[in-house]
Formats: structure tokens, C-alpha cells, sequence
């Protein structure tokens, strides 16, 4: 019994393992830990990613637009929140992107959204300026999306 028992908890911490490395999975399920709530689901798509900088689309109770994600050794965090501007790899290295990275961020960025309905471009689009997510908010202590229109 003890062996089955610790042969289910290797499987289990494998598959967990698995996930988080998976950034598919583990952007939305963390994106999803810190701001949906049963009564306002949160939509995660697209998520593109570039070395360890990834871009999410996201769409809740009406409202949206796109997190720039960084990878760290806590897993990925939520740099900053904004819209359109995402798009731009000009912007991602004044942001902090290499030119690299930039450059095949929003290349990713515009091939995933190409196939979307336009009202789902339309949410990732109301989103005005930007709000940092830094510290505390982006290690799941935040609270919402503040930044969108209203």
C-alpha cells in the first residue's frame, strides 16, 4: 500500500512539474489564480512566448487586453499590463525586450491574433495605457485589472 501511495505521489508531482513548465498552462492558470473569480471567468488566449517573455491576451466580464508575462525563477510573473501597445516591437525593447526577443514577441503576437474574432481584438484593444505590475501584484497578491476602460 505504501507503495502504490508513493508511486501516486511521484506520478502526481511529475504531472504538476510538467504543467509549470508548460508556459500554454502555466500562464493562464496563474493568470487565472490571481484574478478570476466564480462570478467573472477569465479568458486566457492567446499566449505567445519568446525566450523567457511571454504575451497574454485576456477578456473578463466585458472588459480585456494583454499582460506582458516574465519568467523568473518563482515561475512567470505579470510585468505590466496595457493594449495595443504590446504589438509594437519597438515599444517591447523600450520596455526591456532585446531587439531579438522584441522582434519575435510580436512577430508570435501577430500570428496568433490573425485567426480571432474581431471582438476579442476589440477587448485587447480597450485597454488604455499601462499599469506595472510589479512586486506583490504580479507574485499573486493582486487585485484586478484597473487599467481597462471602464
Amino acid at each position: 500500500m505504501k507503495t502504490i501511495i508513493a508511486l501516486l505521489a511521484c506520478v502526481l508531482f511529475a504531472s504538476m512539474a510538467s504543467a509549470d513548465d508548460d508556459p500554454q498552462q502555466a500562464i493562464p492558470a496563474r493568470l487565472k489564480l490571481m484574478f478570476e473569480r466564480p462570478d467573472k471567468p477569465l479568458d486566457i488566449a492567446p499566449v505567445v512566448v519568446q525566450a523567457d517573455w511571454a504575451i497574454a491576451g485576456w477578456r473578463q466580464a466585458g472588459r480585456g487586453g494583454r499582460a506582458l508575462l516574465k519568467k523568473t525563477h518563482h515561475g512567470w510573473s505579470i510585468y505590466l499590463s496595457s493594449g495595443d501597445s504590446l504589438k509594437d516591437a519597438g515599444t517591447l525593447e523600450k520596455i526591456g525586450l532585446s531587439a531579438n526577443d522584441a522582434a519575435g514577441l510580436a512577430a508570435r503576437l501577430k500570428e496568433a491574433e490573425a485567426g480571432l474574432d474581431p471582438s476579442a481584438l476589440a477587448l485587447f484593444s480597450s485597454f488604455e495605457g499601462t499599469v506595472m505590475m510589479m512586486n506583490a501584484a504580479s507574485n499573486g497578491a493582486g487585485g484586478g485589472h484597473e487599467g481597462h476602460a471602464q
